[in-house]
């Protein structure tokens, strides 16, 4: 499971405060880490929201659905992780844009201040 890292041998998971990433090649090893998160988690107390829980699939055929515990979970095709843009494209343009459009907003705020 997890992806094959230059730096590594295997990048299983993007863990910052609150927010976890998983990371797989397959959706069989993908719903096996969810359903172990969610058990893992439940011993200490903690419990995976599925309203906030999304997934993004690249360069993947399959189709079947991603559930934890009966309930799906909401597929993507880009989402905001520290700041930055990530899509299932995989490019950058949308973080470029998007940074742009905040630059621009910000210098046009400063201007209408002054």
């Amino acid at each position: 499971m997890g992806l094959q890292w230059t730096l590594t041998p295997r990048l299983e998971d993007l863990d910052y405060a609150d927010d976890l990433c998983l990371l797989t090649h397959r959706l069989v090893d993908m719903k096996e880490k969810g359903e172990r998160l969610q058990e893992t988690g439940e011993q200490v107390g903690l419990k995976i929201n599925i309203q906030t829980t999304k997934e993004m699939r690249i360069g993947m055929r399959q189709q079947e659905s991603l559930e934890l515990h009966g309930e799906a979970v909401e597929r993507v095709s880009e989402f905001t992780y520290l700041g930055s843009i990530i899509s299932e494209t995989g490019g950058t343009d949308e973080d470029i844009t998007a940074r742009i459009r905040k630059a621009q907003s910000t210098l046009s705020s400063i201007y209408k201040a002054k």
